[in-house]
Order: structure tokens, then sequence, then C-alpha cells
């Protein structure tokens, strides 16, 4: 099947509603050729690993045409362990519902929840475990599956980027899915700024065969800088009666400017990302 080019990301809401319908037509269009095909081969039923490959692809796009039909977006978020990935999630949602803690690998398997900011699109977040816990091969199966199904990447990371960050940046940019760099703890670094962050990443692009395509297609628009969890500071308390005494006070999380820029792209663009992914899904 060949799909007509999609309408450009700043087009109207009207052209965008009726590529999604295209989209959700080909979705149905191609479930009713698996349908099809399993009743024709009732009699004479393919190999077992046939079958199997054939109801996992069944499963992945009637996924899919749920997610199109309820108008779902899905973002999916990626990093090294102790990069914050969890708390960036619960800070955005306004509430700790993905288990974050001192130790490395919390998160142990891809999680998914719902966030509803605002109006009739959801969001699907997908929390992953660390790309640096997973052996070569498993990690990459599974970061390449998952950002194939999102409309939208984040890429957390803290402190200095690595090598392997850089890497995984640039293998996740493959994926031609927009993508925002989120540099977390900036309570704990605040020397860093955006246009610092985007000089680390064109010297490590330097030294490296495959920086280029990351260099010339991120930019410092796409870096954010957040404090999920910010660390706890001492406070001056004066008593009505003279007496200081010290308390140790939380700060609230900064994410506002991920939680506008998420949403700016997904207004944008969110329905064209999701109506591509489905068609994409379905040429597979």
């Amino acid at each position: 099947m060949t799909a007509s080019p999609p309408p450009p990301a700043n087009s109207s809401s009207d052209a965008q509603t009726v590529y999604l319908q295209r989209a959700r037509v080909s979705l149905r269009q191609a479930l009713n050729r698996y349908t099809a095909y399993f009743r024709a081969a009732r009699n004479h039923p393919p190999a077992a690993s046939t079958q199997t490959m054939l109801k996992t692809d069944m499963e992945r796009l009637s996924v899919t045409l749920n997610k199109l039909e309820n108008n779902v977006a899905r973002v999916a978020v990626f990093g090294l362990v102790s990069r914050g990935k969890s708390a960036v999630l619960n800070a955005l949602l306004g509430q700790k519902v993905l288990p974050t803690g001192p130790l490395n690998g919390v998160t142990l398997a891809p999680q998914a929840v719902v966030w509803s900011p605002y109006g009739h699109l959801q969001i699907e977040l997908i929390d992953t475990p660390g790309l640096d816990e997973i052996d070569g091969q498993t990690r990459a199966e599974m970061a390449q599956t998952i950002a194939n199904q999102s409309d939208l990447i984040l890429f957390v990371v803290a402190g200095d980027i690595t090598r392997t960050e850089f890497q995984a940046l640039c293998e996740l940019r493959q994926a031609q899915k927009p993508l925002l760099l989120v540099f977390n703890k900036i309570d704990l670094y605040p020397e860093q700024s955006r246009q610092a962050i985007y000089q680390s990443l064109q010297r490590l692009a330097s030294t490296s065969s495959t920086g280029e395509p990351l260099q010339r297609s991120l930019s410092t628009n796409e870096i954010v800088l957040v404090a999920a969890d910010p660390a706890p500071l001492q406070v001056r308390v004066e008593q009505p009666d003279g007496k200081v005494t010290y308390e140790w006070e939380t700060p609230a999380p900064i994410v506002d400017s991920l939680k506008e820029k998420i949403l700016q792209v997904l207004q944008q663009e969110g329905r064209t990302l999701m109506a591509l992914n489905a068609l994409v899904q379905v040429q597979r």
C-alpha cells in the first residue's frame, strides 16, 4: 500500500482531521486482510511461528487503531539510570504515580500511564528502563519498538552528557520522530544553559561518525531545562518572638517549560504524527 504524503505540520485542523481519517480507514483495511487470511487458512493453517508473528502484527495494529479512535498521543521517555525519567513524568502528572528511588533500575520494564493535561487529547506517557541496564540487543529492540510506536520522544539527561547517551540519542533520532532533550536536575547544575548543552553535543558529534545527523536536526529549541524532584533547601525561619530556626523545605518541581513544549508539539503536529505513525505500521 502506498500512502499519500502527510499535510504539513502547520496545516489547518481540517486537513489534519482528513488525514487522520485516512489512517483509520487504512488500519481497518489492513486488519480486515489479516482476518480474511486466517479464515482462508482455517483448513490449512500456517506454521505456528508464522501465526504468532501475524497475531502480534494484528495486536499492534488494533492498539494503534484504538489510539486513533480515542485521540491518544504517545510520548516515550528514554535515558540512562538515575537521570530522573520517572520523576520527570511524575512531575508532569502532578503526583507520584511511577516508582522512584535512590537505587538504580527502579523501572524494570516499560510502563504506561495516561496524562490528560487539557481538552480532548489524551497523552500516553511511556516510562522505560535505563538504557545502560539492558544488554545491547535487547536494548536496541526495545528502544526501536517503543520509539516507532510513539509520536514524541523525550530523552532525559543530567550533568555531563556521556558518549553512551550521545550514541543512544543518535539511534533514537533514526526513528524520525520529534525529540526533546530534557536536562533534569537543573537545581544541581545551575551553570548549565541550553547553549552550553548544545555545545557539548557538538563536541561529541565532532568525534563521532554518527553525530552529524543529530547535530543537523537537534536545535537549542529542542533542549528543555527542568528540575523534576528538586533537592530540599534549608530555609531560615524567624519566629514572632525573634527566635530563629532552620527548616528543610522541598521546592516545587520546575517542569512548566517542558509541559508547554510537549503540548506545543502535539497541538501543532499531534494528529498528523499519529496518522503518519499508523500508516507506517500498516506499510510494514
